[in-house]
């Protein structure tokens, strides 16, 4: 800065006084003090004294002065140059300073933001070690309390596993003693409203010791650590007893279903049994009959419920096996009529479809078990001798199946809920038979081949309405 601003000087010295080459200097130690801050400024004032006195001020060339107003000019320079440095040091302090927290606060903004994304207990140790270390460009580890003891949860840039010393250090730390040190690695406990929960771990890489500013941005990162650990943990706490109660409301549900659904046919199929032992060759063969055709009913209607438990089974343990194709909608709709013969003895069944239908993308099995579930649900339903309604049309890039009959309908507060498991729909105090598993394995079979069921009511008339989506095939 000095020669750059004695080099200007030798260029304004023809017309301009050197005791006002002053200025010039003056400007160089402002911006050493402005860029480098107060020393570097101060010695920048005093090469500017020694180099202004020598070069410009008479006599040139010598350290003497013989103008009482060169020595006066040459003080109020160095007062002026000192002033300015001190100012300007302080502002360039206080900017540095602001600087300082204007990136803490963008990190801790960035750092709550990372956490907060955090899905998991699982998730979060690495998002925690990755920004901490990046942040303060150190090592960092993150230990969890499992029982009394701790375990490595993650590490950056890389998990690693501990040497004794530093195991019983970091130990030492999630018993409560802050601080421990094991060479440059330095413990920092946890402490949440349940006590000590963790124990965080950061290693210096340039340095064993870390700056004000570092450690009290560390500080506020480990609180924010137990707090998002801690949250995390009681969340999972309340998903998990949420699910527990879940669990336990549907397996009461599935136990008085079960208890239920397996004693009413079981007792047909005993009595029928009964009654054909009890009478033996007397029996005509008209009751006969009867009797066999009911036992074979309900031995079909408990083979379904034992298969919709099976289904249900595979869907909740993600076992299901889906085979995508192109389907004719046709053939699906004949196997599923074919295997409910049985069940639409005493309907009219009712199949539109246009000759002109594209394939869809589904699984046939699944598919055609979808649509049994569906007539069985509307012959379920419906009274005896109304019509059973099959139907498909094109929308678009999809195909949309619906299966319509003439019942009552569904309520409106109802046409969500009737998907859950183990629902069934009540009509003036009187329940159908079922286990309540049949809507909502077709939800999921066509969740499973990409494709959507609703539940509505029919707009002619009365009836329930169910409506397929499934995408059109492209092969």
């Amino acid at each position: 800065m000095v020669v750059v601003a004695t080099g200007f000087s030798y260029l304004i010295e023809p017309i301009i006084a050197p005791s006002n080459l002053s200025l010039v200097y003056l400007t160089a130690v402002l911006f050493s003090a402005l860029r480098y801050g107060l020393w570097p400024s101060i010695m920048a004032a005093t090469l500017g004294v020694l180099v202004w006195n020598y070069l410009f001020l008479p006599p040139k060339y010598s350290m003497t002065i013989d103008n009482p107003q060169d020595v006066l000019a040459l003080l109020l320079f160095l007062i002026v140059s000192l002033v300015v440095s001190n100012l300007a040091a302080l502002k360039l302090r206080q900017s540095r300073a602001i600087a300082a927290r204007a990136k803490t606060t963008t990190q801790l903004y960035l750092f709550s933001q990372e956490i907060a994304v955090a899905g998991s207990l699982k998730d979060l140790p690495p998002i925690i070690t990755r920004t901490i270390g990046a942040m303060l460009n150190c090592e960092a580890l993150l230990l969890l309390r499992v029982g009394n003891g701790l375990e490595l949860s993650a590490g950056y840039p890389q998990k690693r596993e501990l040497d004794a010393v530093e195991l019983s250090l970091a130990q030492a730390a999630g018993n409560g003693t802050p601080g421990s040190l094991a060479g440059r690695l330095l413990f920092m406990p946890l402490r949440s409203q349940r006590g000590i929960i963790g124990v965080l771990g950061v290693d210096r890489s340039l340095s064993q010791s870390l700056l004000p500013d570092e450690e009290r941005l560390l500080s506020i990162l480990v609180d924010q650590t137990a707090v998002a650990i801690e949250r995390t943990q009681l969340a999972e706490t309340i998903d998990l007893a949420r699910l527990e109660a879940e669990t336990e409301r549907l397996r009461s549900a599935m136990l008085t279903s079960i208890s239920h659904d397996l004693r009413t046919p079981l007792t047909t199929i005993m009595a029928a049994h009964s009654m054909l032992r009890s009478l033996g060759v007397s029996c005509d063969p008209a009751t006969r009959r009867e009797l066999f055709e009911r036992a074979e009913d309900e031995a079909e209607r408990l083979d379904r419920f034992i298969g919709n438990l099976i289904d249900m089974t595979q869907l909740e343990s993600g076992k299901m096996k889906v085979k995508l194709g192109p389907i004719e909608v046709g053939d699906a709709v004949e196997s599923a009529l074919a295997r409910a013969d049985h069940l639409v003895v005493r309907h009219t069944v009712a199949v539109d479809l246009p000759p002109d239908l594209p394939m869809v993308m589904a699984d046939f099995m699944l598919l055609e078990q979808v649509l049994f579930n569906l007539i069985d649900n509307a012959v379920k339903y419906a009274p005896q001798d109304t019509t059973v309604g099959i139907f498909a049309n094109m929308d678009d890039d999809s195909v949309v199946i619906g299966v319509a009959d003439q019942g009552d309908g569904i309520p409106s507060d109802a046409t969500e809920t009737i998907f859950d498991k183990f629902a069934r729909v009540k009509f003036e105090d009187r329940q159908r038979p079922g286990t309540g598993l049949g809507l909502a394995i077709c939800r999921g079979f066509l969740q499973a081949m990409g494709g959507t069921i609703t539940a509505g009511n029919r707009q002619d008339r009365s009836g329930a309405l169910f409506l397929i989506r499934l995408a059109i095939s492209n092969v």
